[in-house]
């Protein structure tokens, strides 16, 4: 019977961190405007279908535009996600633009907030 309790304890104490490894975080983080999200909760709103994944808004952004993308982001403005993507042009040019993360729409006239 104490087997059983030890095995019972070890279960119970250990169970949400072999969840947290797989990924998932054990609450869901609270994310205001202005905040750069990370790679899990990207992941949290891809499975939600809350947004798309960022590899979709990649290839999105690579046959819209021939520049090379050098990064993208997570971002979270007015309570919408954008994905924040730089890129670099055949001159050397770095530029920043905006899409939805929704639907992968570019977005003009984005406000940087102060």
């Amino acid at each position: 019977m104490n087997k059983i309790k030890i095995v019972l304890i070890f279960v119970l104490l250990f169970s949400p961190l072999l969840h947290a490894g797989e990924g998932t975080p054990i609450a869901p983080a609270v994310y205001e405007n202005g905040d750069r999200l990370d790679y899990q909760a990207c992941r949290v709103l891809v499975k939600r279908g809350e947004i798309l994944p960022m590899s979709d808004l990649m290839e999105l952004a690579n046959k819209r535009s021939s520049d090379h993308i050098l990064d993208a982001y997570l971002v979270k403005e007015n309570d919408q996600y954008y994905y924040q993507i730089e890129s670099v042009d055949n001159n050397g040019v770095v530029s920043v633009f905006y899409m939805d993360a929704t639907n992968g729409e570019i977005v003009k006239n984005f406000k940087v907030p102060q």
